[in-house]
């Protein structure tokens, strides 16, 4: 009979058995890192166009959009959730600006504020493109507009810079198809 044993491993034998499991792992994980492009914008942009086109039908109101997004710019969520238009889009710095469209009463209005912007304070009112817009200041330098639009609570919300959400604002119009 010779020296090999088949019986219990030594502690010896154990530990250089889970490092070279550990070593062929690790290994495994670095060529995958090497082989893997991630994208510099993970998130994948949305036909809001065709998304609004629905609207009106389900939901009995006609969804405010952009007139043309600004280059780079992309939308990334475009949906009718229930009683609400929801318009996503990220701007060429990166930053989320969030459209919210639903009927409502003016006393509705900032509930709605609080429910998509959480915190935001009033920050006095703006004219813009002819409709009188409440602003908001949130956490984080988010601004919030939020104004009545016919039978339309409407707000938009963003932590871009205020002149960049003021055009955005300025460029809604209702969806023509």
């Amino acid at each position: 009979m010779s020296g090999y044993s088949r019986g219990n491993p030594a502690m010896g034998d154990v530990v250089r058995s889970v490092l070279v499991l550990g070593a062929i792992v690790l290994g495994l994980w670095l060529v995958g890192r090497l082989f893997t492009e991630t994208p510099d914008n993970p998130t994948s942009e949305v036909d809001w166009r065709g998304a609004a086109s629905g609207v009106e039908v389900r939901a009995g109101f006609v969804p405010l959009v952009p007139t043309e997004l600004p280059e780079r710019w992309r939308a990334t969520r475009a949906e009718l959730i229930d009683d609400r238009w929801q318009l996503n889009v990220v701007t060429d710095e990166g930053e989320y600006v969030g459209l919210t469209q639903r009927i409502g009463e003016a006393d509705d209005l900032p509930r709605l504020v609080e429910d998509r912007a959480a915190g935001s304070k009033p920050d006095g009112e703006q004219k813009i493109a002819g409709t009188t817009w409440q602003v908001f200041s949130g956490p984080d330098d988010a601004v919030t507009f939020g104004a009545v639009v016919g039978t339309d609570l409407v707000v938009v919300t963003s932590g871009a810079e205020r002149p960049v959400v003021e055009d955005y604002v300025a460029s809604l119009e209702p969806f023509a198809s």
